[in-house]
């Protein structure tokens, strides 16, 4: 009983934060709140539907002495009555975020989708000529894998049919893909696939998906490299700057996350190997893509090096989008020593939607969600 009256004075802690600082910022400044005063709708409808609390949040950002810290109160308390965020971000059950990117459903989805496809049979064929295989390893989205956890689970819906008709219309054109989808959907029974409250994979979810790579793909020939696990770091979720943050994030559920990173090693020695560029003259495998594959926390390149007991040179860029790394990779070539015989290219679905994808200047980059 003692827990559960100190968790529920935590609860009520965030509404009380709130009054008790508006009351304080407002204090002898009357004529900041003239906007909420004049409103003429304050129906209970638009109280329910986030409309105020939005306004409210306006209000504070632009008016009060502690902007950010109004920010996160009132954040923090949206999030709390009404299970909401701020643009950037979906809420979902059980303290689960996903990014707004993978709802983003223009009108004209079928053309965006035949522009990636001709623009990837492109680059399969530019690598073709130059003797090496390209293999698509397109990652769906995380509403999608974990789609009970959405307060309306059809929403993501799409998502899966992206997916499918990505993998599909590649396929039909003789480009190789790796169903990481049903990977996922299988390995989420009993791990942690994806983060709670950020974009990316865990590297369980990676470690399933480089298995997947090499079984299909690469070959598997483990016992060339051992991994060795990181020490644990703990993360704070990319998508909860969407909610609130500071010391509010945890009271609402919204804390940071462990994560355990793993390094490779040859298994006649203890050196990690994960960066192999150094002066080796053939690497059998490159890996382009976004953050999944760039930021070591998650050891992708790792777990692909452990599982096919292949070298794998990581070309992939933190906050750069999958077509800008590619292109850089595809310039690098032009000067190489020597080329892989195999380029996978980690692609998340979601990008599909968006209309600067294919766009002559630098793609756009990942809206902070890989900066970590």
């Amino acid at each position: 009983m003692t827990a559960i009256r100190s968790s529920l004075a935590i609860q009520l802690l965030i509404p009380a934060a709130l009054f008790g600082y508006a009351a304080f910022a407002n204090f002898g400044m009357p004529e900041r709140l003239q906007p909420i005063h004049g409103q003429d709708d304050l129906s209970l409808t638009s109280v329910l539907n986030g409309g105020v609390t939005v306004h409210l949040e306006k209000l504070y950002r632009d008016g009060l002495p502690h902007r950010q810290l109004a920010v996160e109160i009132i954040g923090a308390a949206r999030y709390f009555l009404l299970g909401e965020g701020r643009r950037g971000v979906v809420a979902g059950k059980d303290g689960y975020l996903f990014t707004d990117e993978e709802f983003r459903l223009p009108a004209d989805i079928d053309a965006y989708l035949m522009v990636s496809v001709e623009q990837i049979e492109t680059i399969s064929k530019t690598l073709g000529a130059k003797g090496v295989q390209l293999a698509m390893v397109p990652l769906p989205a995380k509403s999608d894998v974990y789609f009970d956890e959405l307060e309306q689970p059809g929403a993501s819906s799409y998502s899966e049919k992206l997916y499918g008709k990505f993998r599909e219309k590649l396929e039909a054109r003789g480009i190789e893909t790796v169903d990481t989808r049903s990977v996922l959907m299988s390995a989420r029974t009993d791990r942690q696939v994806f983060l709670k409250t950020d974009t990316h994979w865990t590297p369980a979810g990676a470690h399933a998906v480089a298995a997947a790579v090499a079984a299909q793909v690469l070959g598997e020939k483990p016992g060339h490299y051992e991994i060795l696990e990181g020490v644990e770091e703990r993360v704070e979720g990319d998508l909860v700057k969407y909610v609130t943050g500071g010391v509010f994030a945890p009271l609402v559920g919204l804390g940071s996350e462990r994560v355990t990173p793993y390094h490779l090693a040859q298994k006649s020695g203890d050196q990690p190997v994960d960066d192999i560029f150094g002066n080796a003259t053939n690497i059998p495998v490159a890996l382009v893509g976004t953050s999944y594959s760039a930021n070591e926390l998650w050891s992708f390149a790792s777990f692909l090096s452990f599982q096919s007991g292949l070298d794998v040179a990581n070309a992939a860029l933190v906050g750069q989008g999958p077509v800008a790394p590619m292109r850089q990779y595809l310039d690098s070539l032009e000067n190489a020593d020597a080329l892989p015989q195999t380029v996978l290219w980690e692609f998340p679905v979601r990008y599909l939607t968006d209309a600067k994808l294919w766009a002559d200047a630098p793609a756009a980059k990942e809206v902070d969600h890989a900066k970590i």
